[in-house]
């Protein structure tokens, strides 16, 4: 059964991202605005309840940490955001993106951090550590990477190209399934 809608009205522009937090009690959205907001879906009064700003463009997509303190964000200025929710600083900064970056995705235990970019590149980040750098970046595909996911030991990407990769770490390998038509998310 649905729910009556709800009208997201702190954004200047589009809203082009959205995530739950682990039990569904809050919501993060970014968008055009270059903002992030952090909501309470359940409440009638739609006040944000704090908002995180960072970014110089627009976010693209954000991505919860299953403890719910921390989340990730990218978007068009090339890069990925994580941020504490209470304090809301932004606690790094991972560059190395050369264009802009259209999906993050945590792992079980949000120790590492995938994301996928424009630059036809999916890199995985280490959030453990305090290095910037990725720890593995794979660029088996021919365009844009439009969503990234992880499960266990795979990390999924789909692709403009048509296919969808999933790269098995255990193993070291990579699968790719040809679609033939854009993939845009997963």
């Amino acid at each position: 059964m649905l729910a009556e809608s709800v009208t997201i009205s702190a954004h200047k522009g589009g809203v082009l991202a959205l995530a739950m937090n682990s039990d569904g009690q809050y919501c993060l959205s970014g968008g055009e605005d270059r903002r992030i907001v952090l909501w309470n879906p359940r409440r009638e009064d739609q006040t944000p309840i704090k908002e995180y700003t960072g970014h110089s463009n627009r976010v693209l997509d954000i991505s919860v940490a299953p403890d719910n303190r921390s989340f990730a964000s990218c978007g068009g200025d090339r890069a990925v955001f994580l941020w504490d929710v209470p304090s809301g600083r932004v606690t790094r900064r991972l560059q190395g993106h050369t264009q802009r970056v259209n999906s993050v995705a945590y792992n079980d235990d949000a120790s590492v951090l995938v994301s996928g970019s424009y630059d036809t590149s999916v890199r995985c980040w280490d959030c453990r550590s305090r290095n910037i750098s990725p720890v593995q970046v794979m660029s088996e595909s021919a365009d844009s990477i439009s969503s990234v996911a992880v499960r266990e030991h795979e990390i999924f990407s789909a692709s403009v190209d048509g296919t969808v990769r999933c790269y098995d770490l255990r193993k070291g390998s990579v699968t790719s399934d040809v679609v033939g038509v854009p993939v845009t998310h997963l």
